[in-house]
């Protein structure tokens, strides 16, 4: 883990030359050789190690390329941070609630939250123990052009006082026992503090793992539990507060990481989708909806139906128009077997074939392997799934 000094050097005009350098990526020995020609052993290892943290910031897809390749922040930090995306959406919204006020970001990290908050014109004013994350924070503030909207500093965040009216973000290590968890009691600040913020604060946004049990944060009151996704991946759980219908919502986001496309539904307790037998189109929910319990809902705004009430896949005459679900063209129905899918695949000319299983353990690779055919002509989809005590397979093209 890199020290403060360490990434006050890399700030340096010998740290910025040395992190330009053209050094070999598949040689360390080489590359730090190179490096302890102009600097300690101590320098050499932040270079090497900073510009190892940027290319996997990059490949994470969480930034923007050019911030990606001038960020400061360590390993962690960078797993724990949020998409700018994610970022840009509830930062938007922070803003909006904070008004003239300012934003109070805790466990405020390498500042991706804080700048999200900045960039829809909100002051902000960043809180993190680490005083590594402190001084990373302010540096990427400064990256993304928001310097001027953004202070940061070293505090314990279970201990401040609140200011009145104000409108908080917080963003709790899920890692303090030294590995990713999802229950809340391991979390660093733990439950109880992160409840009580929601009575201390007269507004905000709380950033939770969507892996939490959905019973953990409903009895806290008037909050607003929102499931978000992105790249069709449910990203994370965000307790809102002071400003928001109480309830679930599941939200899709989309486009560019720093002016996101919000796609959101709120759950409907009352709705219950209809039971009847599978139509030409299979609509497949997206996580954020599965996980915020709104697939009802969704059937209900698109007149689409179940045909188990188990299964989370919806059925239709049509595709639903909206990002809250993928649609699927079904060609065949067959029983879930793999000789009888093998023949239906040899029948539609299958090229490469994915399968998706819903309530099974499959092992995907293997049949995705056996299933192909250099032969075929169409790409397909298995969309594999058990209905009561048997197994079915709906093959289907993708469609919009």
């Amino acid at each position: 883990m890199l020290t403060l000094e360490q990434f006050k050097f890399l700030r340096t005009p010998l740290g910025r030359e040395l992190l330009a350098m053209d050094l070999p990526v598949d040689d360390p020995l080489a590359a730090q050789a190179a490096l302890r020609k102009r600097c300690g052993p101590a320098e050499a290892a932040a270079v090497a190690e900073m510009r190892r943290v940027r290319r996997r910031a990059g490949a994470s897809g969480k930034f923007p390329p050019e911030f990606a390749a001038g960020l400061l922040a360590g390993d962690v930090m960078v797993q724990q941070a949020s998409s700018f995306r994610l970022a840009a959406y509830v930062g938007r919204q922070l803003a909006d609630l904070a008004g003239d006020g300012e934003v109070l970001d805790l466990c405020s990290g390498l500042g991706a939250d804080a700048i999200g908050a900045a960039r829809s014109g909100a002051a902000v004013r960043g809180v993190d123990s680490d005083a590594g994350a402190v001084f990373c924070a302010a540096h990427n503030a400064d990256l993304a052009g928001v310097a001027d909207r953004c202070s940061f500093a070293r505090a314990d965040t279970t201990a401040m006082d609140l200011p009145a009216g104000a409108v908080v973000h917080i963003d709790p290590d899920r890692r303090a026992t030294g590995r990713r968890t999802v229950l809340m009691e391991d979390y660093s600040p733990p439950a109880e503090f992160l409840r009580d913020l929601t009575t201390r604060a007269r507004a905000g946004a709380m950033k939770l793992s969507p892996a939490l049990d959905r019973g953990a944060v409903d009895h806290w009151g008037d909050t607003q539990i929102e499931y978000v996704s992105e790249g069709r991946v449910c990203k994370q759980l965000v307790v809102w507060w002071g400003a928001r219908r109480a309830g679930r919502k599941a939200t899709v986001l989309a486009g560019a990481t720093d002016a996101p496309h919000a796609t959101s539904i709120d759950v409907d307790p009352a709705a219950l989708a209809e039971i009847a037998d599978p139509t030409e189109w299979l609509i497949e929910p997206d996580p954020a909806v599965i996980a915020a319990a709104a697939v009802d809902t969704l059937a209900a705004a698109h007149n689409l139906h179940r045909t188990c009430p188990t299964l989370a896949w919806l059925f239709g005459h049509e595709p639903a128009d909206t990002p809250l679900g993928r649609n699927y063209h079904i060609l065949a129905r067959v029983p879930g077997r793999e000789s009888d899918v093998r023949r239906a695949m040899r029948k539609l000319s299958a090229a490469r074939v994915t399968v998706k299983p819903r309530g099974l353990k499959l092992n995907t690779d293997k049949l995705q392997r056996r299933l192909s055919s250099r032969k075929g002509t169409r790409d397909l989809v298995v969309l594999w799934c058990k209905l009561a005590r048997r197994e079915e397979a709906y093959i289907a093209e993708a469609g919009r």
